[in-house]
């Protein structure tokens, strides 16, 4: 199985997700949500995966919807949930600053989203979250607390139609699972991508190790991490 090689060896996925230009994402319709909507750092790193490109500004965006947010540069994709456990009635209200409830889903800018930093109090998880704070056709505001003081940040709301993603899911029971530490993984692959950005990854089985090749006709590297058994 190739890793993420040139363009026109990731093409295939690039073609399927600009199928579905038109299509409106499932949550973009009316929603009756009086919910607060909290994004944290999770959300929010979505951004790296949007494109650098400016050819088709919403896949250079990050999607909100009330429980999830999500980015694609149509050759990956990646979709992180809301954090279920946070109770959203309990984000502050600071200067008579409140956050907003329930909104339509919206797009904004990656490159803006990349720029929110929630501001965060010792002891007090709930302030490491991003909220909206208003929400309309052409901009959104999201509010950031300590408590002791309140940051808006404004934000252009981008004019576009998100990939109706799931289809491009694959559906049915997988062929293959295999569960590994991610952070063991990335740095594994970020040496092998510094000799060539195409990595090869072979599996022989649950409980074997996977392995990693790559290289040019000059050097190659070749590398295997052990699965976690669960």
């Amino acid at each position: 199985m190739n890793g993420v090689g040139s363009s026109q060896e990731r093409e295939p996925m690039a073609a399927l997700m600009r199928s579905y230009p038109q299509r409106q994402w499932s949550y973009a319709v009316k929603i009756k949500n009086n919910k607060i909507m909290l994004y944290n750092k999770h959300n929010l790193a979505v951004a790296k995966i949007a494109s650098k490109s400016g050819n088709r500004e919403e896949l250079a965006s990050v999607f909100f919807s009330k429980d999830k947010t999500a980015a694609t540069d149509s050759f990956r994709l990646l979709e992180v949930s809301v954090n279920k456990s946070v109770k959203a009635e309990e984000f502050p209200q600071v200067e008579g600053v409140s956050a907003m409830r329930g909104c339509n889903p919206f797009l904004v800018s990656a490159k803006q989203v990349a720029e929110l930093k929630p501001k965060g109090a010792k002891h007090l998880p709930i302030t490491e979250f991003v909220a909206v704070k208003h929400l309309d056709d052409k901009r959104v505001e999201f509010l950031t607390t300590d408590l002791e003081s309140l940051q808006v940040k404004q934000a252009r709301r981008v004019d576009g139609k998100f990939p109706d993603y799931e289809q491009v899911f694959p559906q049915g029971e997988p062929q293959a699972e295999v569960v590994l530490n991610g952070e063991m993984l990335a740095e594994l692959l970020k040496v092998m991508a510094g000799l060539h950005e195409q990595v090869r990854v072979k599996f022989y089985g649950k409980n074997k190790p996977l392995v990693f090749e790559c290289g040019t006709s000059e050097q190659k590297a070749r590398g295997l991490m052990m699965p976690i058994r669960e």
